[in-house]
């Protein structure tokens, strides 16, 4: 009878731990979708805040401006998501007219590359993104 009683706790044990991690997937899902959601529609220093900061030197060196100057000329289509999806600590969200890459931080989830759109087998072409 102990033995079954192991047994019983093991199994509870790795079905609690599913139902964890599928809370948390869902969880990091919602997260990346606001991020996206909210980048677009933001002010240029609020954009500024949520890019990564590997984004944040790209965008600088490549304007010759601070990032708030560099994001305020920025034309971002922003509309519902579509899907997003989520592997590890990067994750990609399809809104309605743009393509948002994002990379989990030490301080929550990061845009690394906005404005984008497919070119089919080639790289995504992005109006921001990092290195």
């Amino acid at each position: 009878m102990h033995r079954r009683s192991a047994v019983q706790v093991r199994a509870a044990v790795v079905v609690a731990a599913a139902l964890v991690l599928c809370g948390c997937a869902d969880l990091e899902q919602q997260q990346v979708e606001q991020v996206a959601s909210a980048f677009a529609a933001a002010d240029p220093s609020a954009r500024c805040q949520m890019l990564a900061p590997a984004t944040v030197a790209t965008v600088e060196a490549q304007s010759g401006r601070p990032c708030a100057q560099a994001t305020a000329q920025l034309e971002l289509l922003h509309g519902p998501v579509q899907s997003s999806t989520v592997w590890g600590d990067q994750a990609q969200v399809h809104l309605v007219g743009d393509t948002v890459f994002l990379t989990k931080t030490g301080s929550g989830w990061k845009v690394t590359a906005a404005g984008c759109r497919s070119r089919g087998d080639a790289p995504y072409a992005c109006r921001v993104e990092g290195p």
